[in-house]
C-alpha cells in the first residue's frame, strides 16, 4: 500500500539522485530509504529509478510519477493546512440567527469586527424571531442566536450592551414637534410592536412603560420586523417604541424621540449551544 511517506521519500531521492544525500535530508537510514523505494516500485509494478552502479537516474515512469507525486504532496499539505486553520477557527462557516432591530447596528458591526480578524470564515445571516432561533439553535441550523429574549437554561447566553427605548413617529404626528415624548400621550395611538414570538423582552419592556402609569395602548399592531414597523409609521398607521439603535436608520417621514422620564432599557441576548460550540463560534463570542 502506497503511503504519503513513499511519495515524500521518492520526491527527495528523485531531486537529489543520490541515495546517501537523500537519506540525510529525510533524516532516515539509507537502508530504510532503499527499502521504501523498493516497496513503492513493487506496488506500482514498474521501476522508477534506473541504477547504474552508484549513479541514479529516473526512468520514464519515474519522471511521470514524480510530477504526480509532488502534486499529491502539495494537495496533502494544503489539506493539512486548511484542517489546522479550521481547527483553530480561522476557516469554515458560521450561521447567525438574528431578530428584529438587531440588524440595524449590532449585527453589521459584529460581522465587520469578526471579518476583520477572520476573513476566511463564511458568515450566513438568517433573520428570524426568538422562538424560531431557539429551534434553529437546538437542531444546529444556526451557531449563534441574537435576539431580544430572556435567557434559556438550555443554552449558554451573554447579554449585550443595554439600550434605551425611543418613540418612532411619523414626522407629521403632533408629538413630533416635542423633544421628548411622554408615553401617556401615546394611549390614543395605534402601537406597532414586534410580537412576543419575535422579540419577547422588547415587547414586554414596551408594555411595562405603559403599565408604569396604569395604562394600556388603545390598539396594538404586531409585526415581524422593525422594517415593517417603520414602514407602517412612515405612512401614518401608528407609532412604535423601539431600541435606540433603530435611530441609526433613517426613512422619509419618520422621526425618533426619546421617552420622557424612563429608566427602562433592553438588551440583546447572544445564545449558543452548551458543550457543542465550534472554534469559529468561540472566536465570534470572544469578538463580542
Amino acid at each position: 500500500m502506497i503511503e504519503n511517506r513513499h511519495l515524500r521519500y521518492f520526491s527527495v531521492l528523485a531531486r537529489t539522485l543520490h541515495m546517501t544525500r537523500a537519506a540525510e535530508l529525510l533524516h532516515i537510514a539509507q537502508p530504510a530509504l532503499t527499502q521504501n523505494i523498493q516497496q513503492l516500485e513493487e506496488e506500482l509494478g514498474t521501476p522508477l529509478i534506473h541504477r547504474n552502479g552508484r549513479k541514479l537516474s529516473l526512468t520514464i515512469a519515474g519522471e511521470v510519477f514524480l510530477l504526480e507525486a509532488e502534486r499529491s504532496l502539495r494537495r496533502f499539505e494544503g489539506a493539512k493546512f486548511a484542517a489546522q486553520r479550521a481547527g483553530r477557527g480561522e476557516l469554515g462557516h458560521l450561521a447567525i440567527g438574528f431578530g428584529t432591530a438587531a440588524d440595524v447596528v449590532v449585527v453589521p458591526q459584529l460581522v465587520k469586527n469578526f471579518a476583520d480578524h477572520y476573513p476566511d470564515v463564511a458568515i450566513q445571516l438568517k433573520e428570524m424571531g426568538s422562538d424560531d432561533q431557539a429551534v434553529a439553535l437546538r437542531v444546529g441550523e444556526i451557531d449563534i442566536a441574537i435576539s431580544y429574549t430572556t435567557p434559556n437554561e438550555e443554552f449558554n447566553c451573554r447579554e449585550l450592551a443595554p439600550e434605551s427605548l425611543i418613540v418612532v413617529l411619523n414626522s407629521r404626528h403632533p408629538l413630533a414637534k416635542q423633544s421628548f415624548i411622554d408615553v401617556t400621550d401615546l394611549t390614543n395611538d395605534r402601537l406597532i410592536l414586534p410580537s412576543k414570538e419575535v422579540a419577547a423582552t422588547l415587547s414586554e419592556a414596551v408594555m411595562l412603560e405603559f403599565a408604569d402609569y396604569g395604562l394600556k395602548p388603545r390598539s396594538i399592531q404586531e409585526v415581524a420586523t422593525w422594517q415593517t414597523a417603520i414602514g407602517l409609521v412612515s405612512v401614518g398607521v401608528g407609532v412604535s417604541i423601539m431600541p435606540a439603535s433603530v435611530s441609526a436608520f433613517t426613512r422619509e417621514n419618520v422621526v425618533t424621540r426619546p421617552i420622557k422620564n424612563t429608566m427602562r432599557e433592553v438588551r440583546l441576548l447572544l445564545s449558543w449551544q452548551r458543550g457543542n460550540v465550534s472554534s469559529v463560534a468561540r472566536h465570534l463570542i470572544a469578538t463580542i
